[in-house]
């Protein structure tokens, strides 16, 4: 060090030397312009003294500028010093000093560049990973501390602040970095807030891809939701840009979707249990694709068929090379075992995808016929039926659990046109507990309003009733778009590998599989039937209550729900005619339903 110290005192002397040389000779040159000039030639001495003069002036000049040098950088030269001091912790991705100018660069990036961020700022970037022992070293023994007075993290925070006074930055800067490292600012503090986003931008750019290695998915997502929850929405922009493996992107939109509140939770739909072999097809056919072009094919031939895509695709994280991962992730989770993190992925894709992005339920169905038209146009000629199929299982999988959350999120033209998309779902059975929901508030509007004025008198214990039968209907809606998904991917996973021999136990498991959702989208439709039929038989006593302006709105009402369970039980048929004898106890209910007299031609007769 002392050697390094002569060295550049050596250098600093000849860099003097070579300013004072250079003007003495613009000294000299100016005096024998000045002699030229005159008719008197002056003596040599003269001469002489005007070119001492001029080198005496060039090193003034070299010093002024030397002072006028920015103490940031002198401070932050300072800080690489100390930073390469330290020694790289074993189980680090990076030096302190790498890690330093990784957080620098990423403060640049979010304030705007070199001119814009603040000196503090820049300087508590390069400082977070300085150690009590470096920064010991570094500060001058005349900074005594009063180690009887002051907290370990004081005491950091005294050192940090003596080392960059040392440098020449002004105290109030000094002060105020060693502040923002210590997290000793006023809450919502911006500087602070950039500081924080510079370090969670680093950790997922740089550091994420090893913390993964050895730990459980839960713990990598409670690390993702923990730094998540730290960033502004700027640093979200910028954080779904990074690049990520497909397992910490899985694990990203989980803790994404935690964090923000759009997780599952009410009753969580499920998605069906594709065979084994099922699932060993879909792996061995996506291997047959080129991951770096299946997510331009998949996208040219979705916008191609629905243009409006395009605006879903206009999204950092919906770029073409993520798209492939994002299907591996999904892969990856097909097995029986794992299904349950599949459902909470697609939840979440679908849920991120709506709130943040412009993806809409009526999209659905370009993207189905993109997704697997993309990976039958790679697979082997005699294959390409069988992975048609196979895939479109999949994809039903996945829309058992995202087709749900789109229709509740949509508005009343979102789902029109998710009705009129060239998809199955949602058809008569959604809409069936679309208009029954509609229905039972139009018969509580006219409750309500009645009771207005004569409150005494008003049914109470119905209209709570009537309420709670809403709710069920909605969730009836949900219910139906998830049933009929999952039966289309049981149907088309249903005898997947028939011809190369499959054995009993994986042919029981497939119909097994395919009578489950048999019994879901039959059971949907029922009680949509059951809660609207029993909500008008409650409400035959209090017809006579509504008054004479609602009359049209009570008969609407009435004709709403009346239809609702003529679709409901025209789906009952069809399903227990195509898919053969359904549960006993599901016949019971339908008898039962069968045998019921309808009471709507009593209830809107007022």
């Amino acid at each position: 060090q002392v050697c390094k110290d002569i060295w550049s005192s050596i250098a600093a002397l000849f860099d003097a030397m070579a300013s004072a040389a250079a003007s003495s000779v613009f000294g000299a040159t100016a005096a024998a312009a000045a002699a030229a000039s005159t008719e008197t030639r002056p003596r040599a001495t003269v001469v002489a003294l005007a070119a001492a003069s001029g080198g005496i002036g060039g090193f003034l000049i070299w010093q002024a500028l030397q002072s006028r040098k920015k103490p940031l950088d002198r401070a932050i030269q300072l800080l690489d010093t100390a930073l390469r001091k330290q020694p790289k912790q074993e189980d680090a991705c990076m030096t302190a000093l790498e890690y330093g100018i990784q957080v620098d660069q990423w403060v640049l990036k979010l304030s705007g560049g070199t001119e814009l961020a603040p000196a503090a700022l820049r300087l508590a970037a390069r400082a977070p990973q300085l150690e009590h022992c470096v920064l010991r070293e570094e500060v001058s023994a005349k900074h005594k501390l009063d180690k009887g007075t002051r907290t370990a993290a004081a005491r950091r925070k005294y050192k940090l602040e003596a080392l960059l006074r040392g440098s020449g930055v002004e105290a109030h800067i000094a002060q105020r970095a060693a502040c923002l490292v210590a997290k000793d600012v006023s809450v919502g503090d911006p500087d602070q807030q950039v500081l924080e986003d510079a370090i969670c931008l680093t950790f997922l750019a740089q550091e994420l891809a090893k913390f993964e290695n050895g730990k459980d998915d839960a713990t990598v997502v409670d690390a993702c939701a923990k730094t998540w929850k730290q960033m502004s929405r700027a640093a979200h922009t910028l954080a779904i840009g990074l690049e990520y493996s497909p397992r910490c992107l899985g694990c990203l939109v989980e803790a994404i979707t935690s964090v923000e509140g759009l997780g599952a939770t009410n009753e969580p739909v499920v998605s069906p249990r594709l065979p084994a072999n099922a699932v060993e097809l879909l792996r061995s056919t996506w291997q047959h694709v080129p991951k770096d072009i299946f997510g331009m094919e998949f996208m040219k031939r979705a916008t191609s068929e629905e243009p409006s895509l395009s605006d879903v695709f206009d999204c950092p994280v919906a770029r073409p090379d993520n798209l492939a991962k994002a299907v591996q992730m999904l892969l990856d989770q097909a097995e029986t075992e794992l299904v349950p993190r599949l459902e909470r992925l697609a939840h979440g894709i679908a849920a991120l995808s709506f709130k943040f992005g412009k993806l809409r339920m009526s999209h659905m169905a370009p993207m189905k016929r993109a997704l697997v038209r993309t990976v039958v146009a790679f697979a082997p000629g005699n294959q390409k039926a069988v992975t048609n199929k196979v895939w479109e299982a999949f994809f039903y999988a996945i829309a058992a659990v995202a087709a749900p959350h789109l229709v509740l999120s949509e508005n009343l033209t979102g789902f029109a046109d998710a009705t009129a998309a060239s998809l199955p779902t949602p058809g008569g059975g959604p809409l069936a507990g679309v208009i029954a929901a509609h229905g039972i508030g139009l018969l509580e509007m006219s409750l309500g309003i009645g009771a207005l004025s004569a409150p005494e008198n008003g049914p109470t214990d119905l209209m709570l009733k009537l309420t709670e039968a809403r709710g069920w209907l909605v969730g009836c809606v949900r219910d139906d778009v998830n049933a009929y998904c999952g039966l289309l991917s049981s149907v088309y996973a249903r005898g997947v590998g028939a011809n190369e021999g499959q054995n009993a136990a994986t042919a029981a498991a497939q119909e097994t599989e395919y009578r489950r959702w048999l019994r879901r989208v039959t059971e949907v439709p029922l009680r949509v039937a059951e809660v609207i039929t029993g909500a008008g038989v409650a409400c035959l006593p209090y017809k006579k209550q509504i008054k004479h302006s609602l009359r049209g709105d009570w008969v609407a009402g009435v004709k709403l729900l009346r239809t609702a369970v003529e679709i409901s039980r025209k789906n009952i048929a069809i399903n227990t005619q195509d898919g053969g004898r359904v549960a006993s106890d599901l016949e019971v209910r339908v008898t039962r339903l069968r045998d019921m007299d309808p009471p709507w031609e009593d209830l809107g007769d007022i």
